[in-house]
């Protein structure tokens, strides 16, 4: 009951919840990785990609939700909300090359796109900067007794 009195508390549980959520979505991202490069080869790509895509990017989804009910209005400029950008785009890229990789219709132009899927890109290494950020954030507060940083 503490923590809900207490903003700087408060804080400290938001953030290390955050960081709860930050963790395993960095954890995900080599198999994030080996999903958009199946995705990528000439070719048929097999079924079993799709069905480990999927829930790639559903755990992606789900990570998102519980960053964004966990932010509440944090400022738009703010690392928390950093954070939830980042497993969104995560989640979104999965959905995407899986859309390419198993369209409704085929083209040349679609066909194209898969064929240059690159992996998650740079904000897959933002995001492993921004979990680290949050730990040492939180590794601050807890050592300053809740006193936030500046900004």
């Amino acid at each position: 009951m503490a923590a809900a009195k207490d903003p700087a508390a408060a804080r400290l549980v938001a953030l290390q919840s955050l960081l709860e959520v930050a963790t395993p979505a960095v954890t995900l991202q080599p198999a994030a990785e080996r999903i958009i490069d199946a995705c990528a080869q000439p070719g048929d790509v097999p079924a079993q990609v799709a069905r480990r895509g999927g829930r790639i990017a559903s755990g992606y989804c789900q990570l998102h939700g519980w960053a964004l009910d966990l932010i509440g209005d944090a400022d738009r400029a703010s690392l928390e909300f950093r954070v939830t950008q980042l497993l969104h785009y995560h989640a979104e890229m999965i959905d995407t090359c899986l859309k390419l990789a198993f369209p409704k219709f085929r083209s040349p132009r679609l066909e194209q796109r898969r064929l240059a899927l690159r992996g998650l890109g740079e904000p897959a290494r933002t995001l492993r900067d921004a979990r680290a950020a949050l730990a040492l954030w939180i590794s601050d507060l807890e050592r300053t007794d809740g006193v936030e940083p500046p900004h």
